[in-house]
């Protein structure tokens, strides 16, 4: 791990190898949607221990896994908007319904007993209904105009002037899904089964937590590394 590692953008230290995110997930640390600040940053923002985390990054880095994430820094533009389609949109647009079924069974069973499940459920109801919408305009807006900034030799017209534009509402979209996240997280105590939860109970926090980190992977992807080379590109052109 390089002594310069703390004053790195956390995006690019999870770009560099994307195992390092579970690294994050356990501190904590958001290396999504403020990925572009520095570990020593986020950090002292958020009262982390920057010297426990560096640790923590060598130890993965020494002990030779190899995440099963694919480079998406080495995928052209149209290589990886294919990828987040497959992989990211396909997960949530399989797991969101299921899943808000699950939450409102676990509601209408133990709501009584545990009132803020009545909190999660206005909460995921609104994260799914966002990201739904977020997912439409990705697919018919904005992944349309990166795939064609990859295959033209000169800067394409676009209806919405620039690139830069659709890219700036997903992200301001990716933000107010990393809220709720946020306060999903915090209603359930971390994704913690109160005592002698039922078997559905747990399901609902394991499929919580991991789309949580889906989540989270996908947003990184888009604002590291999709975003700003797509804008660049655009520049170039």
């Amino acid at each position: 791990m390089s002594e310069t590692s703390s004053t790195v953008s956390i995006g690019d230290l999870v770009t560099a190898a994307p195992g390092r995110s579970r690294v994050f997930e356990k501190f904590g640390v958001d290396y999504c949607c403020r990925g572009s600040q520095t570990l020593e940053e986020a950090c002292a923002a958020e009262g982390h221990d920057l010297e426990a985390i560096l640790a923590a990054i060598a130890a993965y880095d020494a002990s030779g896994d190899t995440s099963s994430e694919p480079d998406c820094d080495a995928m052209d533009l149209a290589e990886l908007v294919d990828h987040i389609e497959a992989v990211h949109h396909n997960f949530l647009k399989q797991e969101m319904q299921p899943l808000s079924e699950l939450v409102e069974k676990v509601f209408r069973v133990h709501g009584r007993n545990h009132e803020w499940i009545g909190d999660l459920r206005r909460v995921y109801r609104d994260l799914v209904m966002e990201l739904s919408a977020h997912l439409d305009k990705e697919e018919m807006v904005l992944f349309p105009m990166i795939r064609e900034l990859q295959r033209s030799k000169a800067k394409p017209s676009f209806h919405c002037g620039s690139v830069e534009n659709p890219i700036g509402v997903m992200e301001m979209e990716h933000d107010a899904a990393g809220l709720h996240l946020t306060a999903i997280r915090r209603l359930t105590s971390d994704f913690t089964p109160p005592e002698g939860a039922c078997n559905s109970f747990r399901a609902m926090m394991e499929r919580l937590e991991a789309m949580e980190y889906d989540i989270h992977r996908h947003i990184h992807k888009e604002n590291s590394i999709l975003h700003p080379k797509a804008k660049a590109l655009e520049e170039a052109l």
